[in-house]
């Protein structure tokens, strides 16, 4: 019986909020799917660097025991080699540390290489040798693409939950933002 008695205009302003209120909700929610998708979308690919990486480190025992097989003067490289990836292997997955890691153990491949081409010129005229090198040295390409898409998939992230509306909302819901690939 209340609902008979209020007037047109009660009746109006409730229907408008709750419009208003749907609104704001459908709002909300659609922006949170957005940063929520964005989110998925750089971690996503920072799943691709993960897998470049896991490849890199399976083709280093074979790197290792290839050149164990020729020379016993770069035992110090080789060792620091085996050590950073066992290293690599025990990391929790953050960027920045696997970050440092890589570029360790890029410094100390390519300081292995460097030697091998000046010093074994048998082994670096191996078929073998050469296919490793060349399957590293390709793997290395796709890390670096792949930082460079998970680094575009972080910044639209970044971008949208630090403007409006997603500050606020990304605020609401605790999301953070998500570091870039800056080092490697």
């Amino acid at each position: 019986k209340r609902w008979m008695r209020m007037n047109r205009n009660q009746i109006t302003c409730i229907v408008l909020l709750a419009l208003v209120l749907t609104g704001l909700g459908a709002f909300t929610i659609l922006t949170y799917n957005g940063l929520v998708s964005s989110k998925l979308a750089a971690d996503n690919k920072w799943a691709a660097i993960q897998v470049q990486y896991e490849r890199k480190i399976e083709l280093i025992p074979q790197l290792v025991d290839l050149v164990e097989n020729y020379t016993e003067y770069e035992e110090d490289t080789l060792t620091a080699i085996t050590e950073l990836r066992t290293q690599w292997l025990n990391l929790n997955g953050s960027p920045t540390e696997q970050a440092n890691v890589s570029t360790q153990l890029n410094l100390a491949l390519n300081t292995l290489f460097v030697a091998i081409s000046e010093n074994y010129p048998t082994l670096y005229a191996s078929t073998l040798y050469q296919d490793l090198f060349d399957e590293i040295t390709g793997t290395e390409n796709r890390i670096t693409m792949a930082k460079l898409d998970y680094n575009d998939a972080v910044t639209a992230y970044n971008t949208a939950l630090q403007t409006f509306p997603g500050n606020v909302i990304g605020g609401m819901f605790g999301l953070e933002t998500m570091p870039l690939y800056l080092a490697g």
